[in-house]
């Protein structure tokens, strides 16, 4: 289930490629320094993870240059910058990987800070050092569009030498002069290889249903903080999924699991049209449906998990108006048209750019008015009209979970104290 963090990250323009690039570039200097090759992919992909939260007010839809130049630099005031603090403290939150490499978060905590705040004897500040240079390393890349020799590398590191470890530096020059280093860079940026560096280092442990809530809590926290109108979207669709099915004995975890990551391939999805306060344009719509094919490129792996289909089938609709696939009724599972009408039920409850919220009873009303013209199954919505006049409590539903809660106080925290 890793997989589905690293790869909800490489969709993301500019960003996954710069994450992965660093990711790579972390493991081969680690692997010549004797460190956890695995530890310093990770410490490298996730380095920057909090910077698709609020930065400064705003969020960003990738890395661009701007960003790369100005604000992601070390600086000698202070070894940790806010989005480091917001990325440390969210790799936290996931155990599976916390529990494996011990000082990842702290090394991504320091991965800005320089020598003289770091330890050369701590494998966890070498590791933060490591990330640092392939950081840089990783924007030569991106603001390069011809590809860079070995000695097109030695002049701008060497200006910034001070920036490093003796041995750190040493070592980043040797994997640089293999070609096959160099290459995979640019290959990488070009969008070559992406899914075969992920599968290298996927970590194919099984899970606990703890642990795979874990990620996605964190994930849908990033994906519905891109929207303030869709902040807890994906844990309310969790949580009234999983009660509709704990209604007729289905197994509410799976329910659980496809309501998390349904919403994933909003990832891709621009602020401008997720905030866009009138009509979206036919292209503008056709961008914001997309988000369904990107969520099933990057749960695909998961094919065979029961949760899989009515995650990506949660914009089909009963008479094939929906999307992608122009399903039918016929052609869905009733564990499809579960989340298909957990997701429109929600939809309408949360306000939109254009409209304000709505209560239960008027979300209703507008399910039945779907089942009515054959779009919703009656099914699921019969179930949910008993959870809204049986006193099912839908706060629980707004509820977010202790994950995403802390790393939003978290990230508040920092915007009054003024480090982001």
């Amino acid at each position: 289930m890793v997989d589905i963090l690293l790869k909800t990250i490489m969709f993301v323009p500019k960003f996954g490629v710069h994450s992965l690039q660093v990711g790579f570039i972390a493991s081969k200097i680690g692997k010549q320094l004797g460190l956890d090759e695995l530890e310093l992919f990770y410490c490298g992909v996730l380095h920057d993870l909090g910077v698709l939260t609020p930065h400064k007010g705003i969020l960003l839809d990738d890395i661009n240059n701007e960003f790369l130049i100005k604000e992601d630099i070390p600086t000698f005031e202070a070894p940790t910058k806010g989005h480091t603090l917001i990325s440390a403290f969210e790799v936290s939150k996931i155990s599976f990987l916390s529990k494996r490499f011990p000082n990842l978060s702290a090394s991504i905590l320091l991965h800005h800070a320089l020598p003289h705040y770091l330890n050369e004897s701590s494998t966890k500040d070498i590791t933060a050092n490591v990330v640092s240079i392939s950081e840089e390393i990783s924007k030569y890349v991106l603001v390069n569009d011809e590809e860079m020799t070995y000695d097109d590398f030695i002049v701008p590191l060497s200006t910034i030498k001070n920036r490093f470890f003796d041995f750190v530096y040493d070592a980043a020059l040797s994997v640089l002069k293999q070609e096959y280093t160099r290459w995979m860079l640019y290959d990488l940026k070009a969008g070559f290889n992406r899914e075969k560096l992920i599968q290298d280092y996927y970590i194919k442990e099984p899970m606990s249903f703890e642990e795979i809530v874990e990620i996605g809590a964190v994930l849908s926290y990033i994906i519905d903080s891109k929207s303030e109108f869709t902040r807890a979207h994906s844990w309310r669709v969790a949580n009234l999924a999983g009660a509709i099915a704990k209604e007729i004995l289905l197994n509410e975890e799976e329910f659980f699991i496809a309501g998390l990551f349904h919403d994933i391939g909003k990832i891709t999805t621009p602020i401008s049209v997720l905030e866009k306060k009138g009509k979206l344009t036919t292209s503008e719509m056709d961008i914001m449906k997309k988000h369904v094919y990107y969520s099933y490129l990057i749960l695909l792996d998961h094919q065979n998990e029961p949760w899989f289909w009515p995650a990506v089938r949660h914009q089909e609709r009963v008479d094939g108006s929906g999307y992608p696939w122009r399903l039918k009724g016929s052609e869905m599972t009733f564990k499809d048209k579960i989340l298909q009408v957990a997701d429109y039920f929600v939809a309408v409850l949360e306000p939109r750019p254009y409209r304000g919220p709505s209560s239960p009873e008027k979300a209703l009303e507008e399910v039945q008015r779907a089942v009515s013209n054959g779009v919703l199954d009656p099914g699921p919505a019969s179930i949910l009209k008993e959870l809204v006049y049986g006193g099912f409590n839908f706060e629980s539903i707004d509820f977010i979970s202790s994950i995403q809660k802390d790393i939003s106080d978290f990230e508040k925290s920092l915007t009054e104290e003024g480090k982001v």
